[in-house]
């Protein structure tokens, strides 16, 4: 490395800054020799760090690369689990009746001429014997040469099963005109009207005068309601009058219908005057 001397074109500036002092002191040695120890340490550094590079390439090059085998052997037998049959048991040898004395029941034939070399057994020649398809000697029987008659008896009796009742279908709804009694609320009609007007709040509807609707819902079994809907023109009043009508606890008297309980529909005109 060139020094600032020569850079510049002046005096080096160490014996500048060391003029008129101690030149023995290790800072003078130390910025003197700066340029030469910069260039080693450079040197130095370049070569380890190449170094570090050429290294594995190095290695790599003298190793010897292990070969992996993946040889596949393809064996084309198949092992089967077989279930092995028991032997067959030997079966009981098959009993062999004995000859029995039998008679030859001729069988007639629409032929244009009968043979006449074949009699016809007589009642006695059936006395032991069976019917067959020839005549032979053996062993007499008591089977009945003739099948007995079965007589056909009355035909069975099979009795008609009743007609099935209709089946009344609990959840089935009528209007209050089909039902043997109506619904009814405890007190009447009008007590319902009272209880809906006591419960109604007023402020809840922006709108004054009179404000009216169709209230609608449904007497279950039990006596409780369901299914409330108002209708009218006035939302905030529709609103307040089904939650009026869902706070009533008391409970109606259901319909009856054939002497039963039977859901019924409902139907109440209501009107109030809002100030």
């Amino acid at each position: 490395m060139k020094n600032l001397s020569s850079l510049f074109g002046k005096d080096n500036l160490d014996e500048i800054v060391f003029s008129n002092r101690n030149k023995a002191y290790g800072a003078y040695v130390l910025r003197n020799e700066y340029s030469n120890q910069l260039t080693k340490a450079v040197f130095i550094g370049v070569t380890f760090f190449a170094s570090l590079s050429i290294i594995p390439l190095v290695i790599s090059a003298f190793s010897t690369e292990t070969i992996i085998n993946d040889t596949v052997i393809n064996d084309p037998r198949i092992l089967v689990t077989v279930d092995v049959p028991d032997p067959p048991k030997p079966q009981p040898a098959a009993t062999i009746p004995p000859d029995i004395k039998t008679v030859a029941s001729p069988i007639f034939k629409p032929v244009r001429e009968v043979k006449k070399d074949t009699p016809i057994p007589t009642k006695k020649d059936f006395e032991g014997a069976a019917i067959g398809s020839e005549t032979k000697d053996g062993k007499e029987t008591d089977i009945p040469s003739v099948p007995p008659v079965i007589k056909a008896g009355p035909p069975a009796f099979v009795p008609t099963a009743p007609p099935a009742k209709p089946v009344d279908d609990p959840n089935k709804l009528i209007n209050q005109n089909e039902a043997d009694v109506a619904a009814d609320f405890k007190g009447g009609i009008n007590a319902f009207r009272q209880k809906v007007a006591n419960g109604f709040d007023t402020e809840s509807v922006s709108q004054e005068g009179m404000v009216s609707g169709v209230i609608t819902f449904v007497v279950e079994i039990d006596g409780s309601i369901s299914d409330i809907k108002i209708t009218g023109p006035s939302a905030e009043f529709n609103k307040e009058a089904q939650r009026t009508v869902k706070s009533i606890k008391t409970k109606w008297t259901p319909a009856q219908l054939k002497g039963k309980a039977v859901r019924s529909s409902f139907r109440m005109p209501i009107s109030m005057k809002i100030e």
